[in-house]
């Protein structure tokens, strides 16, 4: 009966192990991403970098798009531009020593016939933070390795 054993006693032990160490993998990876997308930056690098939106009244054509998103690219200091075609709106971030939200919405506006506005966050929302990052869920997990490692 051992012997017949073994062998389903031995899959099973290497199943275990393989599943104990895929969990142990993914949880030191997760805390590894939480560490390094939370870290503190001393050399200040990300700190003058703003994420903006101009949202626009109708929907872009095609090529108004790829122009728009073109041109706000090139500009000095802008970074990641991207047109949102479901919701009309042009999200980019930019740094602030080298550039101004009110210079790339001239820049929009000069490429486009269709309405546009900058979106203007309240001090309300300004408070709240960052809207992925929720009070409770996964933003308690991240709170709680965070604290844990700084």
């Amino acid at each position: 009966m051992t012997v017949t054993n073994a062998p389903a006693m031995s899959k099973l032990k290497r199943t275990l192990l393989i599943a104990l160490g895929s969990l142990t993998l993914l949880c030191g990876t997760l805390i590894w991403h939480i560490q390094a997308v939370t870290k503190p930056r001393s050399n200040g690098h990300h700190a003058n970098v703003q994420l903006a939106r101009i949202d626009f009244a109708a929907s872009l054509s095609d090529q108004e798009a790829a122009t728009i998103r073109s041109s706000v690219d090139a500009l000095p200091g802008v970074q990641h531009a991207r047109i949102n075609d479901t919701h009309n709106n042009l999200v980019y971030s930019y740094d602030r020593a080298q550039q101004d939200q009110q210079n790339v919405l001239d820049v929009v506006k000069e490429q486009t016939s269709v309405p546009c506005e900058r979106l203007v966050v309240s001090a309300e929302e300004a408070a709240m933070g960052c809207p992925a990052m929720v009070k409770d869920g996964a933003g308690r997990l991240t709170n709680w390795i965070t604290a844990l490692f700084h």
